[in-house]
């Protein structure tokens, strides 16, 4: 496939934003505003679809693919799938609200030391739903670090939840993991994977676990992927305040998209001190 970049010109206009459901968890570099160009890109034939960096899953919820296999290396936000998956609405809010704090520093730091010990679930939701500006964040041991944000859950995290609930809660078309992105095996015929893996580049609380071997690890994975015919699409950045991603001979064979900030037209080089890429090899 030779290597050009594409220009994305008024996405706004193909999709209405209002389509997308909001997630209930705020991720750094979440894809709810980038999610009617994301759609844009996946085959109309395709009705599977592995989505191996999960996070605050906008785009496995999104995608209008019907069979989804999610992924993340954040064990208990899989749990938290799952714990949705497989309980009606009302035991969800009953768990929720037995666990949920004040907005109090005392009870937060007593919250996350609690979810430090025993990796429940419903605890790490309530302290992402608490933590400054609910931006989760890890140390290398893989506890939760993050400082108390002076919120907790609220009807608008609510609303979010139950809108995720909606789709999630016993639909046997949901499968969620908790692997390394290398080790998911595609099994299904015309299955597209998504990546949206942390940006080597850039800064986020939870991208403890990510190094420059994974970084190798992940586009050998892009590779393979091409090698096997099977289609890939991936998130990721060109540069980042002054610094430029080290890997894009890896990437420039494949076709190449470059995303504004905003989503909602094309940064040409030197508008930005970020340029976000999609990248897929179809």
């Amino acid at each position: 496939m030779g290597y050009f970049v594409r220009l994305i010109l008024k996405m706004n206009d193909l999709f209405n934003i209002k389509r997308i459901l909001p997630s209930p968890f705020n991720f750094t570099g979440s894809k709810y505003k980038l999610m009617p160009v994301l759609k844009s890109f996946i085959p109309d034939d395709y009705k599977c679809v592995y989505d191996l960096f999960c996070g605050g899953g906008s785009f496995f919820i999104n995608s209008g693919i019907s069979t989804v296999y999610a992924n993340d290396i954040i064990k208990p936000l899989i749990e938290f799938y799952l714990f949705l998956q497989n309980n009606e609405w009302g035991k969800v809010i009953e768990q929720i609200y037995s666990h949920n704090i004040d907005k109090n520093q005392n009870e937060y730091n007593e919250l996350r030391n609690r979810f430090n010990q025993n990796k429940n679930c419903i605890d790490f939701y309530i302290l992402c739903c608490s933590c400054t500006n609910n931006m989760m964040r890890f140390n290398k041991k893989f506890e939760f670090n993050q400082t108390w944000g002076n919120r907790h859950f609220n009807k608008n995290i609510e609303n979010k939840l139950c809108g995720y609930h909606n789709c999630i809660f016993n639909n046997t078309n949901y499968h969620f993991a908790n692997i390394s992105f290398e080790k998911a095996v595609i099994d299904q015929d015309k299955c597209l994977v998504y990546l949206d893996p942390p940006y080597l580049i850039t800064e986020a609380g939870y991208n403890c676990y990510w190094s420059l071997d994974l970084e190798k690890q992940l586009y050998n994975y892009l590779d393979k992927l091409h090698s096997d015919n099977i289609k890939f699409l991936m998130s990721n950045v060109l540069f980042h305040k002054g610094k430029n991603n080290p890997f894009y001979d890896r990437i420039k064979k494949y076709d190449i998209i470059n995303i504004k900030g905003n989503y909602n037209k094309v940064s040409r080089a030197g508008q930005s001190d970020s340029q976000e890429i999609v990248v897929k090899n179809y």
